[in-house]
């Protein structure tokens, strides 16, 4: 079967996950390619911070590029994440709302704090559908197609693009690994930023769900550019030069109480 880049990206990524670093000779037959396409796939993730490419095949990174994976990101931060994702609710959600979830963390504690009926929602995250399907079985969900993450849960790929740019949302609420006073938001993967981005362009309000403790962590990629966000919201004031980035942007800074 042929697999788009997109696929194969998330194949060779999911390859270093499990083992720690790949040869050549084992990308190019599981992934049906020359190993000319290997390199250019191994030159492209290297070069977005994803993989080391070493003589005869590629290792995996470790430190702040590294995506750890639903469960272990679940966890952390517990009690901020529900802070915010309650004051999201409150602020943002409102009747006869299509909310677009995106498949991070913080994102899947706003599924507590969501009305039992009114509201319908589309997400690209296996977790956050199983999620709403348990504690919040009254409300619609279409959750779109594609190639599935190993690591978060999430679709991602052209498939995942195409479907989402295909729908309307009345607000977005999104996530991300990092931030940075003069980027913005941080993450580790590109196609699940791709995604992310193609959920915020469907939605009408796009509103980051973000707790405090990232603001000191970096990641390899630009999430989305400040400009695109209408609000954040957070559990504690972020440093000075990000309030700075928020506030030339026009980007509302909502703390959780």
């Amino acid at each position: 079967m042929h697999l788009t880049p997109a696929a194969r990206h998330q194949r060779i990524l999911a390859l270093l996950r499990d083992h720690g670093s790949v040869r050549l000779e084992r990308l190019h037959r599981e992934l049906g390619v020359t190993p000319m396409t290997v390199w250019r796939d191994l030159r492209v993730l290297a070069e977005q911070g994803l993989l080391r490419r070493v003589q005869g095949g590629a290792q995996a990174l470790g430190g702040a590029l590294a995506e750890p994976d639903f469960e272990t990101k679940l966890t952390a931060a517990d009690q901020a994440k529900q802070r915010i994702a309650a004051a999201a609710a409150r602020r943002f959600v409102r009747p006869g709302d299509v909310i677009a979830l995106e498949g991070g963390t913080t994102v899947a504690a706003l599924v507590d704090h969501l009305p039992e009926s009114g509201v319908s929602a589309l997400t690209n995250s296996l977790p956050i559908a199983l999620r709403l399907r348990a504690r919040r079985p009254a409300l619609p969900v279409h959750v779109v197609g594609g190639w599935l993450s190993a690591i978060s849960g999430n679709t991602t790929g052209p498939e995942a693009l195409k479907e989402i740019a295909r729908r309307e949302a009345s607000v977005c609420f999104i996530s991300a690994t990092g931030w940075d006073a003069l980027r913005g938001p941080l993450d580790p993967n590109p196609l699940e930023i791709e995604a992310k981005r193609a959920l915020a362009a469907c939605a009408e309000r796009v509103v980051m769900l973000f707790d405090a403790a990232k603001f000191t962590r970096s990641a390899a990629c630009v999430t989305l550019h400040p400009r695109r966000l209408h609000a954040l919201i957070t559990d504690a004031p972020p440093p000075k030069p990000i309030r700075t980035q928020l506030r030339e942007a026009g980007v509302e800074l909502i703390l959780a109480d």
